[in-house]
């Protein structure tokens, strides 16, 4: 048994021999002692009680060695970032374990889930970098879909090719459009809009019927002598 607040007992190499690169799939370099000095520093940022037997330590050696070799580091770049990853996840679960402890103000659960949030944050932009490092980063594409010319609209949407007249495919931007304008005697138009005029243009004379310049008779006349309407 470890003695009460003694630190994790750390794994030892033989350095006396001809160093090797057994432990490269763990540290990602051709140090061996590069690779156990990483182990061991990870393994110090996971938190034991003095109380937990010499077994249980080492399941707890054996899952940091294994979460190490699951990033599969090819240098010892990748090999500090995939460490770094692996102590952000203890320090989120020990923070969260924290924040359960029912004998503790609101205020401090509070601060340790928001302590476990944080690390949880560093813990994906780590393997984000490692995406990066590996060029697996995923690129994003911006595509510019309304372009404005001089006050109008010059683009709407993305040109879809093999479309009669080499029209485009239009695409609503979400931003209300104009109608199109409608005839006169359109039966939907509403109100009938008001013919247009050419100002050079001479107008067309109507032709006078036959019966144009004939009298009209009086509305009003006398029969026997008496007005009648």
């Amino acid at each position: 048994m470890t003695k009460k607040g003694a630190n994790p007992k750390p794994l030892h190499l033989d350095m006396s021999k001809p160093e090797t690169n057994g432990l490269k799939r763990i540290g990602g370099s051709e140090s061996d002692g590069f690779n156990l000095l990483l182990v061991n520093s990870v393994i110090r940022t996971v938190w034991m009680p003095a109380e937990r037997s010499e077994e249980d330590r080492e399941r707890q050696y054996a899952a940091v060695v294994t979460a190490l070799a699951a990033f599969g580091p090819t240098d010892e770049i990748e090999a500090m970032i995939a460490a770094q990853a692996v102590a952000m996840h203890h320090a989120s679960m020990e923070c969260s374990r924290r924040a359960m402890h029912p004998d503790q103000p609101f205020e401090a659960a509070q601060g340790f889930r928001k302590a476990a949030a944080n690390a949880s944050r560093t813990f994906t932009e780590l393997l984000s970098a490692l995406d990066r490092k590996r060029g697996k980063a995923v690129q994003q594409r911006v595509v510019v879909e309304r372009v404005v010319v001089n006050g109008g609209q010059a683009i709407v949407g993305t040109v879809a090719p093999g479309r009669p007249g080499g029209g485009a495919a239009a695409k609503s931007s979400g931003e209300p459009q104009a109608n199109a304008p409608k005839l006169a005697h359109a039966p939907d138009a509403g109100v009938v809009l008001p013919s247009l005029r050419v100002s050079d243009q001479e107008r067309e004379l109507v032709p006078v019927a036959s019966d144009a310049e004939r009298p009209v008779p009086h509305a009003r006349r006398e029969i026997d002598g008496t007005a009648h309407g």
